[in-house]
Order: structure tokens, then C-alpha cells, then sequence
């Protein structure tokens, strides 16, 4: 069976376009109650303001296929804010932990990137509304978009190795930096396929990306799930409330803590018996110091006796030479 482009486009009206809209609208529905209570703030507002337009892009099913293509690319533009939003939040919260010049320069590239992403967005609006644009244009979106795809897991699992070993980081999260290499890679596979098929499967890969992102949510949802360490040997660890709220989203801060502290176990009768032995050490000491106290007051007393002995026997020495 022969795959034509006429026949890929109408799958993906039929199709993959509905199911990116609910991928999108899936993103969208996470995203509101996790940065609900943090509304306020200009970059949560950006990540919201975002996810809107990514799932709203698809609300209308335009006949053109340029109009298509160019809202799907609005959409993508989205979906790559959402994904570098949220690791600039998480960026700024580290940064406030750990006085690290990387995770500062990590940091404003990330900015920097968010505002080429915003740029591209509102270029690929201008043409949705029927103005031509340069070729370069597209050139520019398909390199900014490998940029930031490939940016995002790389400061991601960077802050994650501040607090542990990489290779611990590596055994420990093995499928979730697989899909974090999907997500970066995810346009050579449907490179391949446009070679050998001659049709674009434009659509197709939309579906892919999102649900390699969706993938990375929900296994960081399952980490975040997962039972920790016993209370006997938790490391505890000093954190403030707005550092801990940053790290909201499928992105979790894992920052160096400053000080350790383990916690052991004390059998309650040995805290018994200890405080026992205290009180009876206590009295003891309490006692010596009493007979102390009393051997140093009779022999002040005996020591006075002797004197006053002394002193009536000089007295009485002449009365005694004169009788003589």
C-alpha cells in the first residue's frame, strides 16, 4: 500500500490532530493546579499562558493545509515553553540553595532561550495569519527547537547530580532519561521516514513529542510516589517553603543540602536505665560533698580547740615560774 500526502493529511485531520489536542489539553490540565497558587508570578504566568495556546491551536480545524501547518507549528513552539519554562523555575529555586556559578549561567540560558522560543511563536502567528515569510524561518524553528529539547534534560539531570553521584543518578533513573533522549531526538526518526516514504509526517511526530513529555511526567509523578527512606536513617535536611514550592511540576529540585544529620534509634529502656544512673551518680557526688563539708568542719573545730589549749597554757606558764 502506497502512502500518499494526500492521504497523510486526511489521517491527521481525523486523527492526530484530535489526539494532539488532548495531549495538549492533558499538559494544560496538569499544569493549572500545580501553579494554581503561585498565579502571581510572571514566568508561572507565561507557563500557563503557553499551554492555552498550545491546545487552543487545535481547536479549529483549518481546511488549508499551510494554515494547518502553521498553527501545528505555534503548538510545538508551546509545548518546547512549557518544557523550558518549568526548568527555569526550577533553575531559579536551585540557584537560591546552591551558590553555583553553572547553575547560574545554566539558568539565564535558559531565560535567553525562552525569549528565541517566544520570538518563533509569534513568527509562526504572523504567518498562520497569511503572511509570507523566509524560508530561514523554519530552518531557525527546527534548530531552536533541537536546541531546547536537548537543553532541557541536560540541565535537568545536571542540578539532579548536585545531590548524589551521576552514576547514581544514571542507575537510579535509567527509563526517564531515556525518554528525555526520545523527547531531544524525536524529529530523526520522522526524518527517516520523510526520506523514504517522500510524505511529511508532521503530525505524526507532534503525536510522538508530546507523548514522550507526558511519558517524562508521569514517571517523575511515580518518582515523586515513591516511599523513601526509613525514618531511622533520613537524612534531614533544612528547606524553605517557597524553595520547596518552586520545584512544583514534573521538574524536582534535588539541591545539595548544607548539613547532614542521621537520625538513629534508642531503645526506651536504655534511656530509662541512663537516666537512672545519672541520678544515682548524681547523689553519690551529692554525699561525698556533705562528708566533705563535715570532716572539713571538725577539724577547723579541733584545730580551734588546740589553739585556745595553747594559748591558756602560755598564759598560765608565768603564774606557775612565780610560784616556783
Amino acid at each position: 500500500m502506497t502512502i500518499t500526502q494526500d492521504g497523510m493529511d486526511a489521517v491527521s485531520r481525523s486523527l492526530f490532530m484530535p489526539v494532539m489536542l488532548m495531549l495538549d489539553f492533558g499538559m494544560f490540565q496538569y499544569l493549572v493546579p500545580v501553579y494554581y497558587p503561585r498565579r502571581h508570578e510572571r514566568r508561572v504566568q507565561m507557563l500557563l499562558l503557553a499551554s492555552f495556546i498550545g491546545f487552543a491551536t487545535h481547536v479549529y480545524f483549518e481546511h488549508n493545509v499551510e494554515t494547518m501547518l502553521a498553527f501545528n507549528d505555534i503548538s510545538e513552539a508551546c509545548a518546547q515553553l512549557t518544557f523550558l519554562i518549568q526548568i527555569t523555575l526550577i533553575g531559579h529555586a536551585v540557584r537560591a540553595k546552591v551558590k553555583l556559578r553553572s547553575i547560574t549561567w545554566f539558568t539565564y540560558a535558559a531565560e535567553a532561550l525562552i525569549l528565541l522560543d517566544w520570538v518563533n511563536m509569534l513568527a509562526s502567528a504572523v504567518e498562520a495569519a497569511g503572511v509570507e515569510v523566509d524560508d530561514g524561518l523554519h530552518v531557525f524553528s527546527n534548530v531552536l527547537e533541537s536546541v531546547t529539547l536537548t537543553f532541557v534534560p541536560v540541565f535537568r539531570f545536571y542540578y539532579l547530580s548536585l545531590s548524589s553521584s551521576f552514576r547514581q543518578v544514571l542507575s537510579e533513573r535509567k527509563l526517564e532519561m531515556l525518554c528525555y533522549f526520545l523527547v531531544a531526538t524525536h524529529e530523526d526518526v520522522f526524518i527517516v521516514l520523510e526520506h523514504a516514504t517522500g510524505v511529511s509526517w508532521e503530525y505524526a511526530q507532534g503525536i510522538y513529542m508530546r507523548s514522550t513529555i507526558v511519558t517524562c511526567i508521569l514517571l517523575n509523578l511515580r518518582q515523586k510516589a515513591r516511599p523513601g527512606v526509613a525514618p531511622s536513617r533520613r537524612i534531614a535536611t533544612q528547606s524553605s517553603a517557597s524553595s520547596a514550592s518552586a520545584s512544583s511540576g514534573f521538574n524536582e529540585v534535588v539541591p545539595r543540602p548544607a548539613a547532614r544529620v542521621v537520625v538513629t534509634p534508642v531503645n526506651k529502656w536504655r534511656i530509662e536505665s541512663l537516666s537512672t544512673s545519672s541520678a544515682k551518680l548524681h547523689r553519690h557526688i551529692h554525699a561525698q560533698s556533705v562528708l566533705s563539708m563535715e570532716s572539713t568542719h571538725h577539724s577547723g573545730n579541733h584545730w580551734a580547740k588546740s589553739k585556745r589549749r595553747a594559748e591558756t597554757s602560755v598564759q598560765t606558764m608565768p603564774l606557775q615560774t612565780m610560784q616556783l
